[in-house]
């Protein structure tokens, strides 16, 4: 009773420690993983706006180019005696073909805009016209052209004749196919770009682009695109409109039942535009995958090292438990039962379903011992004792039971004994060796025992059955002088 509760008070202990642990494991590891998240996140924000920043400065740059490219073309225009003379039409016809201008045209002063296939149209009250006449590059909102339908915008720069503007070069192209050449490469081309605005209007997008649930168009409102979707993590439409108002860059992450979305967006140094990229969230993180997997071997490795905690307490506590048994059933002195347990074993072998054939209960007195603690003392009674356990436990068999009930006073139970003869040769083997117990405090003296000794099931069935029978017999040698062994007959 008492070990077991000492048992189940040491596990209970064990439960605790262990539950604070794995609590403070737990913890540790969520905590590491959300910080692995956190970081994964920022590190993919930081990419994907360093992305669009570098490309944005890219596409300012070939714009430039291109610019740099119409003022070569009108100084040397500038340089002949007519604006259209045939040799400049060919020329501009000729670079068409090998630049990246859908189309190109010469604009006389008139606003008499001649394209490279021979096509005439006035373009006197275009904003860029005047803007060139007067000196400057001039960069066109979108237009719709006249001559195949399509929408473009106008790059135009004055052609200066005798330190005087006579005309205007012109070349259209599609800054949203420009502007997604440079995205291609970027996240497998998952994501799609959006010239836009300040005030929302859509400049310029790739017209086949279709993702997180919204279809970008022309005629379409930028804000009001993304009306329907989800702000989160502190973005919002205000700060993207106020972003968008007061030139500075930024990102906002969108959700909708498609998934999750970044959009990153850029201020460019041209008519005030925005430069937008929208790109799926799974894709920009896309790169940092292999973190998640070696969260998963983490995860396992923990796992294993749980297990193996487990085990080993389950192990120490098994341990331990069987020392407490032992230190609480055993006599320290002579190494046998003691007296409390030494009743209980036997009771419980004899009622139990491996008790077959006979059982031989013996009780054992040492002759005399309060005579060798009277003259020799106490410290040598105590070697007596010692040294007979050694012997009790070298005669008997393992699974037998030893025990010490009294002062010097020994139980054994052999169990499953064969014949009355076996018991009989036991007994008288365990008297010689008691005789040869060598002590050299006792001056030569020897020891010796009296045994008594009962057969269950004949003599008895239970502990208390065959300890008395036991005793009688124990009683019989003794009245014979000791130094001998007795079968209890009944």
């Amino acid at each position: 009773m008492v070990s077991g509760r000492l048992k189940q008070s040491g596990l209970r202990q064990y439960f605790k420690a262990f539950v604070l642990f794995l609590l403070y494991m737990v913890f540790s590891i969520l905590y590491f993983f959300y910080c692995v998240q956190v970081n994964v996140v920022a590190a993919a924000e930081q990419t994907i706006v360093g992305h669009v920043e570098r490309q944005g400065y890219h596409f300012q740059e070939i714009m430039n180019i291109q610019f740099e490219f119409l003022e070569g073309m009108a100084r040397y225009i500038g340089g002949g005696e007519e604006l259209l003379s045939y040799e400049n039409l060919e020329i501009i016809r000729s670079v068409c073909h090998e630049s990246g201008f859908e189309r190109m045209a010469i604009i006389d002063g008139e606003g008499i805009s001649t394209y490279e296939n021979g096509v005439q149209k006035e373009v006197k009250g275009r904003t860029y016209f005047q803007e060139a006449m007067a000196g400057r590059r001039a960069l066109s909102d979108p237009l719709k052209s006249k001559v195949d339908g399509d929408e473009r915008v106008i790059m135009a720069v004055p052609i200066f004749c005798e330190g005087r503007v006579a005309g205007v070069l012109g070349g259209s192209c599609d800054v949203g196919s420009l502007s997604h050449l440079l995205f291609e490469d970027i996240y497998d081309g998952a994501g799609y770009t959006v010239i836009v605005a300040s005030d929302g209007t859509v400049v310029s997008c790739d017209r086949d682009q279709q993702h997180g649930g919204c279809s970008i168009l022309k005629s379409d409102n930028f804000f009001h695109n993304y009306q329907t979707m989800e702000f989160v993590n502190n973005s919002s439409m205000e700060q993207m409109k106020e972003d968008f108002n007061r030139r500075l860059g930024g990102y906002a992450e969108l959700r909708d039942s498609t998934g999750a979305y970044y959009l990153v967006y850029r201020p460019l140094e041209l008519n005030n535009w925005v430069l937008c990229y929208v790109v799926p969230g799974a894709k920009v993180r896309e790169s940092y995958g292999f973190i998640h997997y070696y969260e998963v071997i983490l995860s396992m490795v923990l796992l294993l090292g749980v297990a193996v905690l487990l085990t080993y307490i389950w192990h120490v506590n098994n341990k331990e438990h069987r020392e407490l048994m032992k230190f609480a059933q055993t006599d320290a002195l002579t190494g046998a039962m003691n007296k409390a347990s030494t009743e209980a074993k036997i009771n419980q072998w004899l009622t139990g379903g491996e008790s077959q054939g006979i059982q031989v209960f013996l009780m054992l007195d040492i002759d005399n011992f309060k005579t060798v603690n009277d003259i020799y003392g106490h410290a040598v009674g105590d070697q007596a004792l010692e040294e007979i356990g050694k012997v009790l436990a070298q005669e008997f068999r393992d699974n037998d039971i030893i025990g010490r009930i009294g002062g010097d006073e020994f139980v054994v139970l052999m169990k499953n004994i064969g014949n009355t003869e076996i018991a009989i040769a036991r007994m008288e083997t365990l008297c010689q060796r008691i005789r040869e117990i060598f002590i050299e405090a006792l001056d030569g003296n020897h020891l010796s025992c009296s045994v008594g000794a009962a057969f269950g099931p004949e003599h008895g069935t239970s502990y208390e059955e065959l300890y008395l029978n036991a005793d009688k017999a124990l009683y019989v040698t003794k009245e014979r002088g000791r130094d001998g062994f007795t079968v209890y007959k009944g």
